[in-house]
């Protein structure tokens, strides 16, 4: 049975999760490997299929992260695209993102070698995730 039932209960869950950890070191970090080019008006765009859904992360005034939900004409410069439930997996740390990839159960376009500098902060977020499920009632999908 899928984690996310509805492109909504995943934005939902998401929105909230990254409303909490959006101004941490660790989005700041981030958002100072991002430059902003001519190319390129957003970091990264996560595309999500059962069920679609779309989540892009743009750059802020405070150095910090924004997150488009849905549909945006904005061009990033790292795209990821995997189901619901392997995104869902990997923001627990259940999935390796270098693995993903050679299994074919990510794709990614733009410059991959950027994305990997970035995993480390990244990890720090996994248990945060984690907590926020459990906090918000979601302990089904927490583990």
């Amino acid at each position: 049975m899928p984690y996310f039932q509805s492109a909504e209960e995943l934005y939902q869950v998401f929105e909230g999760f990254f409303q909490e950890v959006k101004d941490s070191e660790q989005s700041k970090a981030i958002m100072k490997s991002y430059v902003k080019s001519d190319k390129h008006d957003a970091l990264v765009q996560y595309i999500y299929h059962k069920p679609e859904a779309k989540m892009t992360w743009v750059p802020n005034d405070q150095g910090s992260i924004d997150v488009i939900y849905g549909e945006t004409d904005l061009n990033p410069e790292l795209t990821f695209e995997m189901t619901a439930d392997i995104g869902h997996k990997f923001w627990l740390g259940k999935v390796d993102l270098t693995q993903a990839l050679a299994r074919q159960q990510m794709k990614a376009t733009g410059p991959l070698s950027k994305s990997l500098k970035v995993v480390p902060q990244l990890q720090q977020w996994y248990p945060l995730y984690r907590e926020y499920l459990i906090k918000t009632g979601r302990e089904e999908i927490a583990v």
